[in-house]
């Protein structure tokens, strides 16, 4: 007679749950072979492990199980993911140039050998115990669920769909498309599109009347009705604070059924721009001195040839300053071309000075591959003068966290060049992995706190909108109270003591993300890692080389107060016998002993 199944979850760093029968075991999640051998589970008698989504931080472990022995079945949809990871590592449009952003950063960094995939609504028997798997699109667009009738009740393994009771883990992973009748929202400015994967994946599992739901990460949710509910409701809370302030009313005005058009409203918003400040067209804008000479503000696309043919004119003078709101491609990817013609200086802010001079060294949305190493970095609150200009350079951590604003003062009128901070819509919060941190005193609220102390009678000018637009101080102040409304839903809807780390991909960064290393040569990183709490934490960073890399520091341990940034320093040798090509390495980070996986990796190119 067959002995019953057992079953339980291992608490781990993810929930595995592990199902026994006749001394063999099946693993839904996965969790590496000493850390079964420390609950008295023999690894080579895993015969399973069924995988619910990509997510290199959900299955640790799970080469080595494959190595023992054990069979590997992921969703069908995600099968190249794990069988060629290398196809979407080496493109290298995925690190410049990138709006979209899936499949996550998260991939596996080498393949996985596969054994099964599963597809919608597919069954496997395993030693008499029933499984069914169900398509779950979420965080990962091939995510799939699976469901275990266990006398007579029903267990869902629903990945990172949840991660406790109406709670997400990561919201940045909702970056999204969004299709509507004239065309289609790129991933880009798709803030939380995908939310409504999330319940409608939670809402086809909770139909199959699963007793608890177990996800990847959290605390199991035993009543799964009422906690989907729950997370319905905060993900609809969390995305009406964004639109409330958002400057996709602008941009986008009709896209969202649910949010009203009010695009007549904030045309009052809208005002004309003083003689001195030229619209060159594109994202470049000039300022005229009163001595015949031009400050050039952003450089991208036809801005050039523009620029050459107006002073062949003699409709602007030469052009002895550029300065750089913010480091996207859109706005920067001449800057070189017109340096190369043009005897000009390149002024850029401290918030972005380092991603100018090192692209490769980060993992950035709308990176531009060619380094721009400035003339002249400023300060915050730095000011001088020229052409009859007073000029001064701000801190404004507005659409990325890199991103800076130049007060430009002349016969008591006054404009503020924001990069695409802000439009007469409000925020141009709509892509997390720009970095837009909540909180006092950060992102958002420091920028608009700028603009308070400004005055409203400040123009702002966002070169991707003609003319400038002003804020009612009012108006200000609304967009602050609605930030800090916003950061006490994000504070319920995400599964951290801190909102930021949820949306926050980068609290743990690889430097320099990507480098070249000869063979025979030591790699070496600094990993900066972001402290969102509001107590000190400690972190023990630990790095994970291709095998036969032997590390030259593999571990460092950092403490750090409250909302402060440090630095763990990494390194590896690279063997004289190393593959030539691209490796990926990865950093997997503990905070308190808590360990979060692989949360942040590096790419190196073997010369």
């Amino acid at each position: 007679m067959a002995q019953p199944h057992k079953f339980r979850v291992l608490r781990g760093p993810t929930n595995t749950g592990l199902f026994e029968a006749e001394d063999r075991y099946l693993l839904i999640g996965c969790a590496p072979p000493d850390d079964l051998r420390s609950m008295r589970v023999d690894p080579s008698a895993v015969e399973w492990v069924l995988l619910t989504h990509h997510h290199r931080t959900a299955w640790e472990g799970v080469t080595a199980l494959a190595e023992l022995g054990a069979k590997i079945a992921v969703p069908e949809a995600e099968l190249l993911y794990f069988r060629d990871p290398a196809r979407f590592w080496c493109n290298d449009s995925r690190h410049y140039h990138a709006y979209n952003f899936h499949p996550s950063h998260l991939l596996p960094r080498t393949p996985v050998a596969v054994e099964r995939c599963f597809r919608e609504y597919e069954t496997m028997e395993w030693r008499g115990l029933p499984i069914l798997a169900v398509s779950a699109p979420g965080p990962t667009a091939g995510g799939m669920a699976y469901l275990v009738t266990l006398r007579g009740k029903t267990l869902a393994f629903i990945g990172e769909l949840m991660s406790g009771h109406g709670k997400l883990r990561d919201f940045w992973s909702l970056q999204g498309r969004r299709s509507f009748e004239s065309g289609e929202l790129m991933e880009y400015h798709g803030f939380g599109e995908r939310a409504a994967d999330v319940v409608g994946s939670l809402q086809r599992i909770a139909q199959e009347a699963p007793e608890v739901m177990i996800p990847s990460r959290g605390t199991i949710i035993q009543r799964p009705q009422e906690a989907v509910a729950l997370l319905s409701s905060r993900l609809s809370a969390c995305r009406m604070s964004y639109h409330t302030i958002s400057s996709g009313r602008w941009y986008f005005p009709t896209v969202w059924p649910d949010v009203p058009d009010i695009t007549d409203a904030l045309r009052k918003r809208c005002r004309p721009l003083p003689p001195w400040v030229v619209e060159l067209g594109g994202t470049s804008r000039a300022l005229v001195g009163e001595h015949g000479g031009t400050l050039l503000v952003d450089c991208a696309g036809d801005t050039p040839r523009v620029v050459a043919e107006r002073c062949r004119q003699g409709n602007l003078g030469p052009v002895e300053y550029l300065w750089i709101t913010h480091y996207h491609d859109d706005h920067v990817d001449k800057v070189q071309t017109f340096r190369r013609s043009h005897p000009t200086r390149v002024i850029v802010h401290e918030s972005m000075a380092d991603i100018l001079e090192r692209p490769a060294a980060y993992w950035m949305p709308c990176l531009h591959e060619e380094a721009i190493a400035p003339d002249h970095v400023t300060t915050h609150g730095e000011s001088w003068n020229w052409g009859g200009f007073r000029l001064t350079a701000l801190t404004f951590p507005g659409q990325t966290i890199f991103d800076a604003a130049l007060l430009v003062e002349r016969d008591g009128q006054r404009v503020l060049f924001v990069g695409d901070s802000l439009t007469p819509g409000g925020l141009d919060d709509y892509c997390a992995l720009n970095r837009n941190l909540l909180g006092s005193d950060m992102g958002y609220d420091r920028s608009l706190a700028v603009l308070e102390g400004l005055g409203s009678d400040v123009l702002l000018v966002n070169q991707h909108v003609p003319g400038a637009f002003v804020f009612s101080n009012q108006e200000i102040r609304s967009m602050r109270e609605e930030l800090a409304r916003r950061t006490v839903l994000f504070r319920e809807l995400l599964d951290w003591d801190d909102p930021n780390y949820g949306l926050d991909p980068q609290w743990v960064r690889a430097d320099p993300y990507w480098q070249h290393a000869r063979r025979g040569s030591t790699a070496r990183w600094k990993v900066w890692v972001q402290n969102h709490s509001r107590i000190r934490r400690r972190f023990v960073v630990t790095l994970h080389a291709p095998s036969h890399w032997r590390p030259v520091g593999e571990r460092d341990e950092i403490h750090l107060p409250s909302h402060q940034i440090g630095q763990a320093s990494l390194g590896v040798e690279v063997p004289a016998n190393a593959t030539l090509g691209r490796a990926v390495v990865a950093m997997s980070v503990a905070r308190d002993g808590k360990d979060f996986g692989e949360i942040a990796e590096a790419l190196v190119d073997v010369e």
